[in-house]
């Protein structure tokens, strides 16, 4: 702490994660206050959001000025703004009010005077519409962290993590589940791996379409990788209570009951608006008519 004294310089944690809704990004902040044993307090930020004038602006200072006196006291607090584009748009944006102007300014103000004070308050903000945020935000943010939806190696993780938890639920889990999942990824892993070898870079599903062209060439087969395309980690856990609910009556997941269920909740990527997909998520761009036809009953993110 002498040193830190020394240099004069106030140290802070500013945190900001942007990308897709159901990527982890609230999950990431709660992993960290736990981890560490700080306290947290989650705020909806369209809720500080009020049509009185000068409301807005009581609301946002509020939060912080207490989260700071509680931060003094315990030693540590964790202050986070999930949507916090609600009150940090872009102020040059012609559709926004006075009000959420002066909201913008309240917020960095508050901001700049906790850090001012070496307050011990980490203030994490949270955001799927990040073009949308004002460029003074991202300056007050130390850190910023890009959340994109999960490849096919962490689809896979996520799918078991989800199939384990119905196995603790004492409800019988077909195998097939597990080896399909399997026989499918070692599919992915054999064309990417060879594409690689062959085009001299890495090869990601998301960049373009020549993975899923080398994927089409190899099966036909519709498998749980490829229908989760465009899925985020909540899609997937949606799915997975859909299934739940099917499997309750037969006792039994199968793998039919849990590919159907995912089919069913769909994935976050056809949703999304098109600009969010151009600067956080890099869903596929161009894809060539082959692609097209290759992948025809794939989920399909927005064309760009």
């Amino acid at each position: 702490m002498e040193q830190l004294r020394d240099t004069k310089l106030t140290p802070n944690l500013t945190v900001l994660l942007y990308g897709p809704p159901g990527t982890g990004k609230t999950s990431l902040t709660r992993g960290f206050a736990k981890k560490y044993d700080i306290p947290i307090c989650i705020v909806e930020s369209d809720r500080l959001v009020s049509p009185l004038l000068g409301d807005t602006i009581k609301n946002i200072r509020g939060v912080v000025e207490l989260s700071a006196e509680i931060a003094k006291e315990r030693g540590a607090f964790v202050l986070f703004f999930d949507e916090i584009d609600a009150i940090g748009s872009e102020r040059s944006n012609i559709h926004e009010v006075g009000e959420i102007k002066r909201a913008v300014i309240s917020f960095l103000q508050v901001i700049d005077r906790v850090n001012y004070e070496g307050v011990p308050l980490a203030i994490f903000g949270a955001t799927n519409h990040q073009h949308q945020l004002d460029s003074a935000i991202w300056r007050r943010f130390t850190f910023h962290f890009e959340f994109n939806f999960p490849n096919y190696h962490l689809r896979k993780l996520i799918i078991e993590a989800f199939v384990n938890k119905v196995k603790k639920a004492k409800i019988g889990v077909d195998d097939t589940i597990f080896s399909n999942l399997n026989d499918e990824y070692e599919e992915f892993q054999v064309s990417a791996k060879e594409l690689q070898n062959k085009l001299g870079r890495n090869i990601s599903e998301f960049d373009d379409s020549v993975l899923w062209d080398e994927i089409t060439k190899r099966s036909k087969n519709e498998g749980l990788l490829k229908l989760t395309y465009g899925y985020s980690g909540s899609d997937i856990e949606r799915g997975t209570k859909v299934a739940l609910l099917k499997a309750i009556s037969s006792e039994r997941l199968t793998y039919e009951i849990f590919y159907s269920s995912m089919r069913l909740v769909g994935g976050t990527a056809i949703h999304v608006e098109r600009q969010d997909v151009l600067s956080s998520s890099k869903i596929i761009a161009n894809r060539t008519k082959a692609s097209e036809k290759g992948r025809k009953n794939l989920p399909r993110p927005p064309e760009i």
